[in-house]
């Protein structure tokens, strides 16, 4: 009873959280400086949960790159309109493309709801732009009755790809040796709209058996074993 509580409470706040406040995707060249500039929290994740078929996923919050997640965990939803007017809510489905479980992001938050593309404009809770393995995307918050976050996923940013592009480790060393004093942060680069490459998940790990099974399998071929091991 409780779970479908839960599910209702969620279904009514993405209601609330109007496709209307979105607006067009970002096309001009948005070096990543004002990302860290604007951003009042850097953090990177890890999908907990991916369900697609709820419309939802859970990010975890596993690292603090600049400055202190409260909310550990951030529940994300969101509504897909293939017929919608703006091009970030159509690209939507591609961007969902891109996780799935344990895949890791980089968010850049702002708590007073606008980077510097909106002022003036701001929204009422923190917003956030997020990046995964080459492809932007924007999040939009609302806050609910016991003080937490909601997350929507309200738009993929095509065009950000010019701000970076790399994958996501390459992304948190960029801005871990930046914050520590210790590297600049690059300029935009010249590239195409689009995202990144799908998520594909990571195999599994072999158990001790298999390995020794392999080993023994491979033992009178070097050559063999050491292609099979890299």
């Amino acid at each position: 009873m409780k779970a479908f509580v839960r599910c209702v409470l969620l279904m009514i706040a993405l209601l609330t959280l109007s496709t209307g406040e979105v607006r067009g995707v970002i096309t001009a060249t948005s070096p990543l400086q004002l990302f860290v500039r604007d951003a009042t929290q850097i953090v990177q994740v890890r999908v907990a949960k991916f369900a697609p078929e709820s419309n939802g996923m859970v990010f975890d919050v596993e690292q603090d790159l600049k400055g202190k997640m409260e909310q550990r965990t951030m529940p994300v939803v969101w509504k897909l309109e293939p017929d919608s007017k703006w091009e970030g809510i159509r690209t939507l489905p591609r961007v969902l493309k891109s996780f799935g479980p344990d895949q890791q992001a980089i968010l850049f938050i702002n708590d007073a709801g606008g980077f510097w593309h909106n002022k003036g404009n701001t929204r009422k809770f923190p917003v956030a732009f997020g990046y995964t393995n080459g492809s932007w995307f924007c999040l939009e918050s609302t806050k609910l009755d016991d003080g937490k976050l909601l997350w929507r996923l309200a738009q993929g940013e095509p065009y950000l790809r010019t701000t970076f592009k790399g994958s996501t480790v390459e992304l948190n060393k960029v801005l871990v040796d930046h914050l520590a004093g210790k590297g600049k942060l690059p300029n935009p680069v010249k590239a195409d709209p689009g995202f990144g490459p799908e998520y594909q998940p990571k195999p599994p790990p072999l158990d001790d058996a298999a390995i020794k099974a392999a080993v023994d399998h491979f033992a009178s071929d070097d050559l063999a074993l050491a292609k099979w091991l890299k």
